[in-house]
């Protein structure tokens, strides 16, 4: 077991279950968010990261990566096709590029991954270290280290101003 110092000391599998050890994000404040495409937040909260993701990782600057993890323990399953078809559809509608998709997890219970258990340890929340709901985000310094956690209900402002001077 890997109780970690940072989300760098973590390896997960993408939506292609491909192994990526997550120190290709160093350097880089990172939001990790669990996510469901057919949550009704989903469309509010990918309209919200996506500026900034377009703001803080572009083709001058990669000081921001998003890593979205489907969870379907807060309501309706999905597949993995699905969860692509509609952040293909989110991306195109929208012109969103909101970052970097992951392999279903559970962020409760007996199978939740490490790496959550991580960040739950770091910035437990009101519950406890207990995630309530889909949309709930860990945003990290450039190091790595968990600084903050939001419920699906922030507003925007708080996560800019944050990202503001983190990214710089």
């Amino acid at each position: 077991m890997n109780a970690g110092e940072s989300i760098f000391d973590f390896t997960v599998l993408d939506i292609n279950q491909n192994a990526v050890n997550l120190n290709k994000y160093q350097g880089a404040v990172c939001i990790i968010v669990n996510i469901s495409t057919k949550n009704a937040f989903c469309e509010k909260v990918l309209s919200m990261l996506a500026p900034l993701y377009k703001k803080y990782h572009n083709e001058t600057r990669k000081d921001l990566n998003i890593l979205m993890f489907p969870c379907f323990q807060f309501g309706t399953k999905e597949s993995m096709e699905e969860i692509r078809t509609a952040l293909a559809s989110q991306s195109d509608s929208n012109n969103l590029q909101i970052g970097d998709v992951f392999a279903e997890i559970e962020v409760n219970g007996s199978r939740c991954i490490e790496l959550y258990k991580f960040l739950k340890r770091m910035k437990p929340g009101t519950c406890g270290g207990f995630i309530s709901s889909n949309f709930t985000m860990f945003v990290t310094n450039k190091n790595g280290i968990p600084i903050e956690r939001f419920g699906p209900n922030v507003h925007p402002y708080f996560l800019e101003d944050l990202l503001a001077q983190l990214c710089d």
